[in-house]
């Protein structure tokens, strides 16, 4: 019943529930609840409060990323029901109330990233109220993605928004640079490497995109764990989306254990699903070699990269010759992927059919040439 009733609703922005009416019942009609999840959900005003809000929040995050056709929150909310109805089994490690309360909150977190750029007036009284530590970070990327692509920030129309950025991001800036444990990411980031790049006061963000990424990109290792598990610490794909610089900010960085967590996104969810490259990208991870040392969490967080420019369109210009043959994944199974992502690249990216198999047959040498690598 609870997801029949939100596979239902239009994709409309809708407020954040008050407070005040968490007792006006949940999204689906109580009349009708049949399994325990429904009749828990119905009996505590609390929950039934919840099933609102993630019931308005899913509606407005049914639109993809890329601002037309259907995000993947559909299959992402399926599993939440599923995870919701696994809290009634034998085996559940917490009272039925309890469990589902989590599960409510961790969904609802999902859902007001996926609709922060869009609804940032509702999304971000939930995010301060659930994750404190995250959300001045999240609210940074709104106000980024409001500018256009290398936007002059020196400009007098973005004073304010400027202002708000360097108060909301100097914290963590000036935790790098005093706390000892976090010296690693204060090296990177100071460190201008092969591309440039560095960022020594919070001014440096404003100089470029890719400025402004690599003080997202050693952030996450360093931040207080949330106090609820299971709480994703993703950027919104549609800023990734406005700004694709924005994409390397949750790439690997630290070679170390460390990359396991940098930020990361939410693209899977907030764009059309692409499931013949989810089933490669599965069959692949599991047919990997056993790696040693600290330095595989980069390359899996490297392969990983590589799936998310795919979901994008982020990728390489040189056209890709012969794609490299991989354990476990047969070259028909590659064959239909590179057929799945130049039917996206055509359909939601407005490519030609020439460039979206071009594109097609890059993204996929990138993931290949990548996957099954332990150095």
């Amino acid at each position: 019943m609870i997801l029949l009733a939100l596979a239902a609703f239009a994709v409309t922005p809708a407020p954040a529930l008050p407070a005040s009416q968490a007792d006006a019942g949940p999204s689906f009609a109580c009349s009708a609840a049949a399994t325990a999840v429904e009749k828990a959900v119905c009996a505590d005003p609390t929950l039934s409060g919840l099933d609102r809000q993630m019931a308005q929040l899913f509606a407005a995050a049914k639109r993809s990323a890329f601002g037309s056709g259907p995000s993947n929150q559909l299959a992402a909310q399926r599993t939440a029901v599923k995870n919701m109805r696994s809290c009634t089994t034998p085996r559940a490690e917490q009272p039925l109330s309890r469990c589902l309360q989590r599960l409510y909150t961790v969904r609802i977190q999902e859902l007001a990233i996926a609709t922060l750029i869009a609804a940032p007036a509702t999304a971000l009284p939930i995010l301060r109220r659930q994750d404190p530590v995250f959300a001045p970070i999240l609210e940074a990327v709104q106000l980024w993605s409001e500018a256009p692509i290398d936007a002059d920030w020196n400009a007098p129309q973005r004073a304010r928004s400027r202002a708000k950025i360097t108060s909301l991001l100097q914290p963590y800036l000036s935790a790098l640079q005093t706390k000892d444990e976090q010296s690693f990411g204060n090296a990177i980031l100071r460190d201008p490497g092969q591309d440039g790049v560095a960022v020594t006061k919070i001014e440096d963000i404003f100089l470029s995109e890719r400025h402004f990424a690599a003080l997202l990109q050693v952030l996450g290792p360093y931040l207080e764990e949330p106090s609820l598990s299971g709480i994703q610490r993703d950027l919104p794909c549609v800023a990734i989306v406005r700004h694709p610089a924005l994409l390397s900010a949750t790439g690997p960085v630290f070679g170390s254990t460390m990359d396991n967590f940098v930020l990361g996104n939410d693209c899977q969810a907030s764009l059309p699903a692409l499931p013949q490259l989810e089933a490669l990208q599965t069959k692949l991870y599991h047919a990997w070699p056993q790696c040693e040392g600290t330095i595989r969490f980069a390359i899996y967080r490297g392969f990983a990269h590589h799936i998310d420019a795919a979901r994008l369109g982020i990728t390489p210009a040189t056209k890709a010759a012969a794609l490299p043959e991989r354990k476990g994944v047969s070259k028909a199974e590659v064959a239909g992927v590179e057929h799945e992502l130049a039917t996206y690249y055509q359909t939601y990216l407005g490519r030609s059919p020439a460039a979206a198999a071009t594109s097609a047959r890059n993204a996929l040498a990138a993931i290949l040439a990548d996957a099954q690598n332990c150095d």
